[in-house]
């Protein structure tokens, strides 16, 4: 079941991206990333977890080869997080909180949307401008 959840988080942020102008690469059994995602401008490499609980611990060894691939490899590493009925939350490796030898991220965390990441997010002004 775990695994089903897992993959189900996997393609929905596929659909997230693409629809944001990325090509986005799955990998199957989680070698090293779940996901490779490119746009000719930006490159992410994602680790992705789902959720029902408000806390998620994520290994330091799987932290380290999400830092490891995407430094190898030439792209951001993002930790992407679906807390179920709370909604997609993404967290760059050095903003995450040690938890012992781990790692914690609650759903209450400050974090990124995906409109911040992909560079869609609307400034203040464009949204007062928008109103006048």
């Amino acid at each position: 079941m775990r695994y089903r959840r897992g993959a189900s988080a996997e393609r929905e942020l596929i659909r997230l991206l693409e629809g944001a102008g990325f090509a986005v690469l799955r990998s199957a059994g989680s070698h090293r990333v779940d996901l490779v995602a490119g746009n000719g401008r930006d490159y992410l490499c994602i680790e992705v977890k789902s959720t029902r609980s408000k806390r998620l611990y994520i290994s330091s060894e799987d932290v380290e080869k999400l830092v490891s691939f995407a430094e190898r490899f030439g792209g951001k590493p993002l930790l992407a997080v679906k807390f179920i009925n709370v909604g997609w939350h993404f967290y760059f490796p050095d903003e995450l909180r040690r938890s012992g030898k781990n790692y914690r991220v609650e759903a209450g965390d400050a974090f990124h949307t995906l409109e911040e990441l992909v560079g869609k997010q609307r400034t203040l002004d464009g949204v007062i401008g928008d109103e006048v």
